[in-house]
């Protein structure tokens, strides 16, 4: 049976250091990075500073989209996903674009007109993907360490959907906290070891 490790934390609390830190660095890693759509300079250096802290050793494969099938099909010991904030946030725009077209002036558009029911379909898709990972990871011999921001502890966002979202991204983490077998907070790049 497989073993889900959750690792939350804010921005730039030590997360992703102490994620890494628990697994071999000689061993056959598969890293799944889900930030593959870095666009701006700031963004592209922070991608480029975690790829140099990885060991050789691990696979990196960038991807948000069919995880579980990756982590199903993989001969890696173990799976890094870093970060479930990523993957959700990439997974939802990609949602956005299969029912919207590539047009991101009018996918703005149209998520500020989103029905409380369309957000809760799109919401249940997003979790259906996570049970996914859930699901295969379970039924897998291997580990999966998943990354995530806790996103509660923040300021309060100023419009309607970035609340939903926030949100959105809460209720993943509470979907991982559930089914890991162990989580830890880290603050201030302190551990801490919460189940």
């Amino acid at each position: 049976m497989g073993e889900i490790i959750l690792v939350t934390g804010g921005a730039r609390s030590g997360k992703s250091a102490f994620a890494e830190g628990l697994l071999d660095r000689k061993a056959k890693i598969s890293y799944i990075a889900t930030n593959c759509t870095a666009q701006d300079e700031e963004m592209k250096n922070r991608v480029f500073l975690h790829q140099k802290r990885r060991s050789n050793y691990w696979q990196t494969n960038e991807t948000f989209l069919n995880v579980a099938d990756l982590i199903d099909q993989s001969h890696a010991s173990a799976h890094l996903l870093d970060c479930a904030t990523m993957l959700t946030t990439n997974y939802f725009f990609y949602l956005m674009k299969k029912r919207f077209g590539d047009d991101f002036q009018l996918i703005d558009k149209k998520i500020a007109e989103l029905s409380e029911e369309e957000k809760a379909e799109i919401e249940a898709k997003i979790l259906a993907e996570w049970h996914k990972i859930f699901m295969v990871t379970q039924k897998s011999s291997v580990k999966l360490v998943v990354v995530s921001n806790e996103v509660g502890l923040g300021i309060v966002p100023e419009n309607p959907f970035s609340r939903w979202f926030r949100d959105v991204l809460g209720r993943v983490n509470q979907a991982l906290g559930k089914e890991a077998n162990t989580a830890f907070l880290v603050i201030a790049g302190i551990p801490m070891k919460i189940k």
